[in-house]
């Protein structure tokens, strides 16, 4: 549940600052199409500027073609907090973010890692 404290709080300094500045410059806005770039197009534009060259090794990854139904595996967060003090400082990673739905999902990982590992919560 979203504590409307944080949603209010959010609402005065990020949500309305960010809308008075676009309402006072609407050029700052971007279009539809530039939300859509892929990630092939922003890697080759950082590579054409030199911001950001791509070692050959992964020139090598990016440029190689897809080959379809690879496996993901499933990644579990919970798996890796293995003791007191990587769940503490996981669950305060969570709150710097003052995100009440990542707070929300961390404190559930939080759990499972301390059911998972048998530590005290």
């Amino acid at each position: 549940m979203t504590d409307p404290k944080n949603l209010e709080s959010w609402l005065h300094e990020k949500a309305g600052p960010a809308y008075d500045a676009l309402k006072a410059d609407p050029a700052r806005a971007i279009t539809p199409d530039q939300v859509r770039r892929t990630l092939d197009e922003l890697l080759a534009e950082a590579e054409a500027s030199g911001q950001c060259p791509l070692p050959p090794e992964q020139r090598e990854w990016v440029d190689a073609p897809a080959v379809g139904r690879e496996v993901l595996t499933p990644y579990d967060p919970a798996e890796c907090l293995t003791s007191a003090e990587a769940v503490a400082a996981f669950l305060a990673d969570a709150e710097a973010t003052a995100d009440p739905a990542y707070i929300q999902h961390a404190c559930e990982v939080a759990a499972r890692a301390r059911a998972m590992h048998g530590l005290d919560g």
